[in-house]
């Protein structure tokens, strides 16, 4: 029987820091489940770990793509599943960590529609959503198919992503990918951080967004934008943190309305990524900062060995 471990917990938890502590005690190489992190050149604002760390530890699904390509579950779930199968083969361990909470479900359970997005279909999305608003596009559709359009909402860009991904895939071409609960030589072992106390995340989040304005998160925007045709509707631009510094950028908000705006997206999506955890089969529960490091280690031990 492989193992398998999952690190997951809302942002601004400490995953990053304690995914590098197991990997000092275990032999765990990191599948990043951060979908911004594949990105190459978005590093401040997605957190990702330092150069020195990636260089230390073994990664995979980080910088594996230009701000300028698209990338969604499907194809993830694809990728990930090629690196599990390659870690396992190589005598080691899969720790699967990162806060895109949807990912990581969708690679565990399977893939709920059947069809695949081919890179043709992604790319033939975008320009229809660079050439159109959304509210054009919905019109659109409800021409056509208007039960396709019950109670979505006009300002959400992704699930009207979603619809056209379903319209315009081929449906003929169907995934296999059956999730890794089904896989019956995997044991899943989903370690999931809490943290109790919700003003020590609400100050743990604002510390983070201040770091983050600190350390050059609106150099590094511009330089990405120096270098590439990147808009408010590019995928990699739709990233809290950046999103709201390209609106800095464009002079659409003060400053101080940056601050403000990234801390409160991120707020607003941890509390998202902790409504998950009733969707995951958790085995282990860990309570950051109170939880002692040494149960965990107890715990991962006894599976191992």
């Amino acid at each position: 029987m492989n193992n398998i471990f999952i690190l997951i917990g809302p942002t601004a938890s400490g995953k990053s820091n304690l995914a590098m502590l197991l990997m000092s005690k275990f032999p765990f190489e990191i599948i990043n489940a951060d979908l911004y992190s594949t990105y190459k050149g978005l590093n401040i604002g997605t957190a990702k770990p330092l150069k020195e760390e990636l260089n230390k530890y073994k990664h995979h699904l980080i910088n594996i793509l230009e701000p300028t390509m698209d990338y969604n579950v499907s194809q993830y779930c694809k990728d990930a599943n090629k690196c599990i199968n390659e870690i396992l083969s190589s005598n080691k361990i899969p720790l699967i960590t990162g806060g895109s909470m949807m990912y990581v479900y969708q690679l565990l359970n399977g893939l709920s529609h059947e069809y695949n997005v081919s890179d043709t279909d992604l790319k033939l999305i975008k320009f229809i959503q660079n050439q159109y608003t959304n509210e054009q596009i919905v019109k659109a559709i409800s021409g056509f198919n208007p039960a396709l359009i019950n109670k979505i909402n006009i300002n959400d860009s992704y699930r009207i992503e979603k619809l056209l991904e379903r319209l315009i895939a081929n449906k003929n071409n169907k995934h296999n990918f059956k999730g890794l609960y089904k896989e019956k030589n995997l044991k899943i072992h989903i370690i999931f951080i809490t943290i109790d106390d919700r003003e020590f995340l609400r100050e743990s989040i604002k510390k983070r967004t201040s770091g983050m304005l600190n350390d050059g998160l609106i150099e590094e925007v511009k330089n990405l934008l120096s270098k590439f045709n990147l808009n408010n509707k590019t995928q990699c631009m739709k990233a809290i943190g950046y999103k709201e510094t390209l609106e800095f950028l464009n002079k659409d908000i003060s400053l101080d309305v940056l601050n403000s705006s990234i801390t409160v997206a991120t707020q607003q999506l941890a509390k998202r990524q902790v409504t998950w955890m009733n969707k995951f089969k958790i085995d282990y529960q860990f309570s950051y900062p109170e939880n002692n490091y040494h149960s965990l280690f107890d715990y991962i031990k006894k599976i191992l060995n």
